[in-house]
């Protein structure tokens, strides 16, 4: 065996150009797979972090502006919209729901060191426990301060430079609806890029949050508005996620006088609805760049027969001189698999370069997972051998009397 290694070695390096670009097939296939899926990872990553910020154990209730047919002025004596009334009803609805956080969202100007329009929310204690958010630093208000509309403030990470400058955030002050709040903590957030037409991903890095009855009692909301523009019911047991959903909308729509004002969404329903998609998207990604992979196969198909034809000479001498037709094909197997394997070896290199090139240049979230390099890796070398099958079958059925008259 470890002779015919050295010839095939010695073949392919008597022949370093002709070798090198019957790589090239390989090492672009691996390389585009490689790539190509570590987008789709990516892409996947990174989708799915946005709703699973939202909570997988959680319920949202988003407000929904009316149809035309429905007009505002007409469903307002029916619905008053989302409501403190709706999160208390819900609350009480069942024991499979352990909290209910009502959050008011609303586009103000806020002035710190700068003047920015930003999203201040008005929301409870519970909101960082149940939206599983993280401090950088302070506290968050607590019940007391909510209960008295204590003038607290909360501020996305995103935020500090703007509004507080050099200073430490945490002690500073800024003005809301014409009012001094106090900074007492600040949330990481996260960003969530384009909002989602629903409404239902949004960035939070650049929110700001007051007590719940600071944004409705102390600011400039009209009475006749809703209250609430959204509310997070936490479900712990993801197996009564869809019955509690179902509570909860037969609950509003009892309250709400059928009037089509909100929408109930499950997010582990839109994860899961999202791995299947992905999943269909990473397939066809991976089909597409399999077919280079293929064509890098048939490159190297190609050249080994041309190999064969060109060194039926060398052939026949060998199995003159004993060599058995296994030897032979022995022989061609191993130069077929060099040529996959070092074409694998490299694509893995220049397809993890590309991987972070793309992450660079474009912005774009990239997973380079081991199953896609082993998974690249294991195809270029099995597409070799595959390939190469035919090459080296041809080349120990040949006659050696044949070989040794050929020209």
């Amino acid at each position: 065996m470890m002779q015919e290694v050295q010839l095939a070695i010695a073949g392919l390096k008597d022949h370093r150009v002709r070798t090198f670009l019957t790589t090239l097939g390989v090492v672009f296939g691996v390389a585009a797979v490689i790539s190509m899926l570590s987008i789709s990872e990516g892409a996947k990553s990174e989708a799915l972090s946005q709703f699973e910020s939202l909570g997988i154990d959680n319920i949202v209730v988003l407000h929904k502006d009316l149809p035309e047919t429905h007009g505002a002025e007409e469903a307002t004596p029916f619905s008053p919209g989302l409501s403190r009334a709706d999160a208390h009803a819900l609350r009480n609805l069942t024991s499979a729901i352990t909290g209910v956080v009502p959050m008011s969202v609303t586009e103000k100007t806020v002035q710190g060191q700068q003047q920015l329009q930003v999203s201040v929310v008005g929301t409870t204690p519970d909101l960082p426990v149940v939206r599983r958010d993280r401090l950088l630093s302070g506290r968050f208000f607590t019940a007391f301060e909510n209960q008295e509309a204590v003038r607290v403030a909360i501020i996305g990470s995103g935020l500090t430079r703007e509004l507080c400058g050099l200073a430490e955030p945490v002690g500073s002050f800024v003005k809301i609806d014409g009012q001094w709040y106090e900074i007492i903590g600040v949330l990481a957030g996260g960003s969530a890029g384009e909002d989602d037409a629903d409404g239902l991903l949004r960035s939070t890095e650049r929110d700001i949050y007051i007590p719940l009855s600071c944004a409705l009692v102390r600011s400039e909301r009209k009475r006749w508005e809703r209250e609430l523009d959204r509310m997070i019911i936490q479900v712990p047991d993801v197996e009564m996620l869809a019955p509690v959903a179902e509570l909860t909308g037969r609950l509003l729509a009892r309250r709400h006088q059928d009037a089509p004002d909100y929408d109930i969404i499950v997010p582990l329903e839109l994860i899961q609805q999202r791995q299947a998609t992905q999943r269909i998207f990473t397939l066809i990604m991976g089909a597409i760049a399999g077919i280079s992979l293929l064509v890098g196969g048939i490159g190297i198909m190609n050249i080994m027969l041309a190999s064969v034809l060109e060194r039926t000479r060398e052939i026949g001498i060998r199995l003159a001189m004993g060599a058995t037709r296994t030897n032979i094909m022995r022989q061609f197997l191993v130069e077929a698999a060099a040529v996959s394997v070092f074409g694998g070896l490299m694509g893995i290199i220049l397809g993890v370069s590309l991987a972070w090139i793309i992450s660079a240049s474009a912005g774009w979230v990239t997973v380079v997972s081991p199953i896609s390099i082993i998974l690249a890796f294991g195809v270029s070398a099995a597409v070799g051998i595959t390939f190469g099958f035919v090459p080296a079958r041809r080349a120990a059925a040949l006659n050696p009397i044949e070989c040794l008259r050929y020209e």
